[in-house]
């Protein structure tokens, strides 16, 4: 630790107060945002990010007294890992705090999409009424193929809610991942062609990043349904969109957008067969708070104790 009686620690985007009291209780916390983080941490001990601040190496250049730097979430894809270990910073994160949100998330908007609901649910003229009641059918979800990419702590739970609820579960994944629950590995092209729907679940990586483009989507089942609560980088929205124009997809929902937010000239905004939320998967007011946990593992490097979960395996797996 510093010679100086508090360490500095400073916290790039917003932390609930009862972690910016804790980290308060334990050093010198400083406000900055992500855009002037860079110009912030030229003394800091630690740096506490979200999504959006970019741990570059110029920004580890800017900060050489930085001994950690705490993403309070899930993901890491804002932080060069490797750059914080060649200058022995040590980067910690909370990859279990959103797990059962998104799980949530993903099976609501299963059904969602299977019972469409959404289209009904303001004010019915009566006719528009009676008409509902006639024309508009749902299909049961047992029997259905559900399609899994990234079988990690979100895949594995969606897989197991979607086999209790009577669904075929195909899954994929880079690692060899075993289940206890019905479920069958197969390779990507064998998911998509046989999956009624598929949803992703892995975190950005050269595998991943623009892995659903027009040559994935066209291996999917015809009238196949997507679901991505996963990450932005991880699917080409204009081949997206333009699956779902032509009826190759009959529908998708989109939670995690590129970039964010989208703009004005997004190739999904128009279509009814489209669900489009603002990356609000996890936003549980329970996970926000155990993302903002990540401040116990920041003050534990400070004090120059071991991290409860540290940035290393996690980095590569799904999120």
């Amino acid at each position: 630790m510093s010679d100086r009686k508090l360490p500095v620690i400073v916290v790039s985007e917003p932390l609930n107060e009862s972690s910016l009291d804790y980290l308060r209780a334990h050093g010198e916390v400083r406000t900055a945002t992500a855009e002037t983080a860079m110009g912030a941490v030229a003394d800091a001990d630690a740096l506490v990010v979200r999504t959006y601040t970019q741990v570059n190496e110029a920004l580890l250049a800017a900060a050489p007294r930085l001994k950690v730097v705490g993403r309070a979430g899930v993901a890491l894809e804002n932080i060069d890992v490797p750059a914080c270990r060649r200058r022995g910073v040590e980067v910690v994160h909370t990859p279990e705090a959103n797990t059962l949100a998104v799980v949530d998330y993903t099976m609501r908007m299963i059904i969602e999409m299977n019972r469409r609901f959404w289209p009904m649910a303001g004010y019915l003229a009566p006719e528009q009424f009676h008409k509902a009641r006639k024309h508009v059918f749902g299909r049961f979800l047992s029997g259905l193929t559900l399609g899994i990419v990234g079988c990690g702590r979100i895949g594995s739970r969606v897989s197991r809610a979607a086999a209790a609820l009577g669904m075929r579960v195909l899954y994929n994944d880079i690692l060899d991942i075993r289940v206890d629950f019905p479920a069958e590995a197969v390779d990507k092209a064998t998911l998509y062609a046989a999956s009624d729907i598929v949803t992703i679940h892995v975190p950005i990586t050269p595998l991943t990043r623009g892995m659903i483009d027009s040559s994935a989507l066209s291996q999917f089942k015809p009238g196949a349904q997507f679901i991505n609560a996963a990450r932005g980088q991880c699917v080409n929205y204009a081949d997206l969109g333009e699956a779902l124009r032509s009826g190759r997809l009959s529908a998708a929902v989109i939670d995690c957008h590129d970039p964010e937010p989208p703009p004005a000239d997004y190739p999904l905004f128009g279509l009814d067969n489209v669900i489009l939320t603002p990356h609000v998967a996890a936003r549980v007011p329970d996970a926000v708070q155990r993302m903002c946990d990540v401040v116990f593992d920041i003050v534990a490097v400070l004090a120059g104790l071991p991290p409860e979960f540290p940035a290393q395996a996690e980095a590569d797996e799904e999120a």
